[in-house]
C-alpha cells in the first residue's frame, strides 16, 4: 500500500508499479496500492487508492476520475468537486493550475514531501524513509530525541505540526495541497465562513451522505465492520441498514477484556437482536517473525502495542476483507473542549498541554500551525486542531499499521461534506453527555440500533456525576441567595 514519486526511479522501487506522470515526475506504486489514470484535453488525473461517490453508489474509480475530468474541462471548481468524495486516496491533477497532490479529506492516504529548499527537488511518499533512502538523507538528531522521549511516556505517540524524523521531509497536512512544481504547499481550506446549520437540516444531510458512502464501498469491496458499545460504531452500524444482510461485523476483545465487558457483551447481544453476522476476534499475544518485519517496514516508528493485536486480526480474516471503522468522528465530537479552553482562542501553551507534548520541538510546530492557519472562518479551532494534527498525523500513521493485517481500510467519515455539515451544529449538540446530534442520525438511519444502550455508565460512573451535578446545583443556589 505505499508509494514513492519522484524525478526519476530509484533502483529500490524498480520492481513496483511504474507511471510516468510527466518528464519530470515517476510514480512507484507497490503492487498491492491502486492506481488508476484518466486523461484528456491537456487535462489528467492519477488516483492512488480508492475513492467513492455518495451519490453514484455503482461507480468505480475509473468513472469517478472521468467525471471529475469532465467537470474539470467545463470549468468545474477543483475542490467544490473534491468535496463530497470518500474513501482512502491521493490525486495528482494536471490542469491549467498546474500539478498539485491532493489527498482525501482526513490526509488517511499519508503523503510526505521534501522541503524544496533544502533538497532543490521535489519528493513525495506514504513514509518518509521512501524518501530518506531514496535521496540519502540523515536523521535530524533533535526530532528523534523528541520522539524517542515521547515514545516512553505515550504509547500513542504522534509527529506534531507537519514533521518527521528527516528535517527535509514535512507531512501534507489535511486541507492543503503540494504543487509538484514548485514544491509549495498551499493551504486550500477553510474557503469560506462557517454557516450554523439546524439540527433537521444536518440530519437530512449526513444521513444521505453517511448512507450513500456505505452503499458505495460494500459494491466495491467485501466489508467487515468494527463493533463496540460507542457512539461511532453504532453510527457505522446505522448507515449501514441497507447492506446489512450482505457484509459481517466484528468485535475484538483484548486480553484486559472478559466477556461481560460492554464492548464486548453490548454488540454481542445487539447484533444477535437485528440477526446480523458477528465475529469475536481474540486478541493473542503471538506475533510470528514474518509478521512483524512486514509491520515494522510498513511503517516509521509504528507503534508495537499494535503488532499482537494485528496479527490476530490477519490471521482471522487473512486479508480477505475491509475493515469499517468508526474513527475519524471524534473531529466533530469537540474532543479537545474543556472548561480551560472556553471562550477564548488557544494558543501554542493550550495545544501542548491538550497534545500532552510540551517540548520545544512540539511548540515550534504547534506555533507554525497555527500562524498557517490563520483566520479559521468561524470553525472552531480546536475542531481544527483535531482534524488536521490529531488525526491527519496519529491516525494516519495508524491507518499505515493497519494496512498489515487488511486488505483495505474504509472509514465512513472521512468526507469533507460530512465534517462541514457536523461542525456546522451547535457544541451542545454533538458532544458529551447526551450526543443529541448521533442519536438522531441513528433514528433517522436504523432506530433499531438503539435496542441497546451506547457507553452505558457503571454504577461508580453513575454516582460521580450525580455528585457532580448536585455541587453544581448546590454552588447555583448559593450565588442566587447571595
Amino acid at each position: 500500500m505505499q508509494f514513492v514519486l519522484g524525478p526519476y526511479v530509484p533502483e529500490a522501487y524498480a520492481a513496483w508499479q511504474h507511471v510516468e506522470v510527466d518528464s519530470n515526475h515517476h510514480l512507484m506504486a507497490h503492487p498491492s496500492l491502486n492506481v488508476d489514470r484518466v486523461d484528456g484535453d491537456g487535462l489528467s488525473v492519477v488516483l492512488l487508492g480508492y475513492i467513492l461517490d455518495p451519490g453514484k453508489p455503482d461507480a468505480g474509480n475509473s468513472d469517478i476520475l472521468k467525471q471529475l475530468l469532465s467537470g474539470l474541462s467545463q470549468g468545474d471548481d477543483l475542490f467544490d468537486a473534491f468535496e463530497p468524495l470518500g474513501g482512502r486516496w491521493a490525486l495528482i491533477v494536471k490542469n491549467a493550475h498546474g500539478l498539485r497532490l491532493f489527498h482525501d479529506a482526513v490526509g488517511l492516504r499519508q503523503v510526505f514531501h521534501t522541503d524544496i529548499q533544502q533538497t532543490k527537488a521535489v519528493w513525495c511518499a506514504s513514509q518518509p524513509d521512501h524518501i530518506g533512502k531514496s535521496i540519502g538523507l540523515e536523521i535530524d538528531i533533535a526530532a528523534s530525541e523528541f520522539i524517542s522521549g515521547l515514545q516512553e511516556r505515550d504509547p500513542e505517540y504522534w509527529w506534531p505540526g507537519t514533521s518527521s524524523h528527516y528535517r527535509q521531509v514535512k507531512r501534507l497536512l489535511p486541507n492543503h495541497y503540494l504543487d509538484l512544481e514548485t514544491g509549495s504547499v498551499q493551504r486550500f481550506w477553510p474557503r469560506k465562513p462557517l454557516k450554523p446549520r439546524s439540527l433537521d437540516e444536518t440530519v437530512d444531510a449526513v444521513s444521505r451522505t453517511l448512507s450513500g458512502l456505505v452503499r458505495s464501498a460494500a459494491h466495491r469491496f467485501d466489508l467487515t465492520f468494527a463493533m463496540s458499545a460507542g457512539w461511532d460504531s453504532r453510527l457505522t452500524l446505522a448507515a449501514s441498514r441497507s447492506v446489512a444482510q450482505d457484509v459481517r461485523y466484528y468485535t475484538v476483545r483484548r486480553a484486559d477484556m472478559d466477556r461481560r465487558h460492554m464492548d464486548v457483551n453490548i454488540p454481542t447481544r445487539l447484533l444477535k437482536k437485528l440477526g446480523l453476522h458477528h465475529d469475536l476476534i481474540e486478541h493473542g499475544s503471538f506475533v510470528s517473525p514474518e509478521f512483524k518485519t512486514l509491520f515494522n517496514n510498513n511503517v516509521s516508528y509504528a507503534h508495537p502495542m499494535r503488532l499482537a493485536p494485528l496479527q490476530s486480526e490477519y490471521n482471522y480474516y487473512k486479508r480477505s476483507k475491509v475493515a469499517v471503522t468508526g474513527n475519524i468522528s471524534e473531529v466533530a465530537r469537540c474532543y479537545y473542549r474543556s472548561p480551560e479552553t472556553a471562550g477564548k482562542p488557544p494558543g501554542v501553551d493550550d495545544l501542548v498541554k491538550l497534545a500532552n507534548m510540551d517540548h520545544p520541538f512540539s511548540r515550534e510546530a504547534f506555533k507554525n500551525w497555527l500562524d498557517d492557519l490563520g483566520d479559521p472562518l468561524g470553525y472552531d479551532v480546536l475542531d481544527l486542531f483535531y482534524w488536521e494534527q490529531r488525526s491527519g498525523s496519529w491516525f494516519a500513521q495508524n491507518c499505515l499499521e493497519f494496512d498489515a493485517a487488511w486488505q483495505e481500510l474504509f472509514f465512513p467519515f472521512n468526507n469533507r461534506r460530512f465534517l462541514m455539515d457536523m461542525l456546522a451544529v451547535d457544541n451542545q449538540a454533538r458532544q458529551a453527555p447526551d450526543y443529541v446530534l448521533y442519536k438522531k442520525l441513528i433514528s433517522r438511519l436504523w432506530p433499531e440500533v438503539l435496542a441497546e444502550p451506547i457507553n452505558p455508565l457503571s454504577l461508580h460512573q453513575r454516582l460521580n456525576r450525580l455528585s457532580r451535578r448536585m455541587i453544581r446545583i448546590t454552588r447555583r443556589l448559593m450565588r442566587l441567595r447571595s
